[in-house]
């Protein structure tokens, strides 16, 4: 059944993000761009080694909303590529997880339960996956041509919270839940992502690869 569902479920990735995303999300959603390029030349560099001569208003960038945030925010190497966070075998495991629609943290969201202690951590931990998973759904920063899939971020603050919480034991899994240690391997996995992402004070992105 699992090879079935690997052959049939999105591969799910978290990338390392800059602090700028929250402006760039912001300035997208609510068109206020020319704001934000004015007092970020970093951005206004980077653009233009991707071929805008003109970034100074939205309307002379030709890349879709989703495109425009994930090559504005995205982490890059010395070679202009994207760096991957690296987690050994935690990023294939992470990457399509053998239940429903292959994604970690929707196993997580479903199938943990608070274990009545550490409630600050279990609530934070609640909140953070629900934004990873889906702050950018139903936005124009959710699809964009060459099939660009983003599901939600955290910043690098957020990070160190989200990991923290689930380290801290304020859950437990669910009686039911359908894969025996399923959900301690989902977290293991995302731990060791984000704890990646912290070595590199970075945020992180989920992106869906179709």
């Amino acid at each position: 059944m699992e090879d079935a569902l690997a052959g049939t479920t999105p591969f799910f990735t978290l990338d390392a993000i800059l602090p700028r995303t929250g402006a760039v999300e912001k300035a997208l959603l609510n068109d206020t761009w020319p704001e934000l390029i004015s007092n970020d030349d970093d951005l206004l560099i980077r653009l233009a080694s991707q071929g805008i001569a003109d970034a100074s208003k939205r309307e002379n960038i030709p890349w879709d909303d989703a495109n425009l945030f994930f090559l504005s925010c995205i982490e890059l190497n010395r070679q202009n590529l994207p760096a991957p966070l690296e987690a050994g075998i935690s990023k294939e495991r992470f990457g399509r997880f053998p239940y429903g629609d292959g994604s970690p943290l929707t196993y997580l969201k479903t199938w943990v339960r608070s274990s009545g202690r550490h409630q600050k951590e279990w609530e934070s931990m609640e909140e953070l996956l629900e934004s990873l998973a889906t702050r950018l759904l139903n936005t124009s920063l959710q699809s964009g041509v060459g099939r660009m899939e983003s599901h939600g971020w955290l910043s690098n603050t957020e990070v160190t919270t989200l990991r923290k919480s689930i380290v801290s034991r304020c859950w437990n899994p669910s009686s039911d839940e359908p894969l025996d240690g399923g959900a301690h391997d989902a977290a293991k996995h995302l731990v060791a992502l984000l704890r990646s992402a912290e070595k590199r004070d970075s945020g992180v992105l989920l992106r869906a690869h179709i």
